[in-house]
């Protein structure tokens, strides 16, 4: 069996319009390296994963594993949980409203081996509110750790191991930041990526009003913990 180098994680809620230019963009942008695709649908209301069955028996070649959830849970507590279905090296988020255009997942994925996390940046599409909402998420993160994060929620690749370690924390919106900001307190490497994305038409990774709690508590808890290293740090406790 051919030793598996990435796995992709591709999170949908009522993706059928978009699931298959995803898979199709993946299978275009990735051709040098061993992966695998874990498509999460969460509680899905349309053909999701009947579109997604079809593009697997369609392409045979393409490594295509699907999770439905009963329930929803979010895309932070599917991120962690496919973490421990995934046999690559490395973890990558793609979400399945097919923004990501295959050269630029192509670049993304020739990052590999570069640093411990690979974080992309946005040329963004997004409307005003969308942008001012990221940015404004983006300077309190770095104003809380003193880090130079150009974006948090990208379609970023961390190691697997990387990413097992930190799962059991919270699993809100937030969750990427979280992640990449315990992983730099552990003085991980990165390098960031500017790429451009197409507009999205989906919900998969929508930021909701019912969103901002989680958001919120991603801030606090980022904050507490960065408390917690920087009282360690001057009592010299490891």
């Amino acid at each position: 069996m051919e030793k598996i180098t990435l796995s992709i994680f591709v999170p949908c809620f009522n993706e059928e319009n978009n699931i298959i230019s995803t898979l199709n963009n993946i299978k275009e942008g990735i051709l040098n390296v061993s992966y695998e695709v874990l498509v999460v649908d969460d509680a899905s209301k349309d053909k999701t994963i009947e579109r997604v069955e079809k593009f697997k028996k369609n392409n045979p070649s393409v490594n295509v594993k699907i999770f439905k959830n009963e329930n929803n849970k979010g895309i932070g507590f599917n991120y962690y949980a496919t973490a421990h279905r995934a046999l690559g090296k490395y973890y990558m988020l793609i979400n399945g409203d097919a923004v990501d255009p295959p050269n630029e997942i192509k670049k993304i994925v020739n990052s590999i081996g570069k640093a411990d996390m690979i974080l992309t940046y946005l040329i963004d599409p997004r409307g005003i509110f969308r942008r001012t909402v990221s940015r404004i998420f983006v300077i309190i993160i770095n104003l809380i750790t003193l880090n130079k994060i150009k974006y948090y929620n990208g379609s970023n690749i961390h190691l697997l191991e990387n990413v097992k370690l930190y799962s059991g924390e919270r699993s809100g919106f937030g969750y990427q930041a979280e992640l990449i900001t315990a992983q730099l307190r552990q003085k991980k490497t990165y390098i960031e990526i500017e790429i451009a994305q197409y507009l999205s038409s989906g919900t998969s990774e929508s930021l909701a009003l019912g969103s901002i709690p989680s958001v919120i508590g991603s801030i606090i808890l980022i904050f507490l913990n960065q408390i917690i290293y920087a009282v360690k740090k001057i009592l010299n406790i490891n």
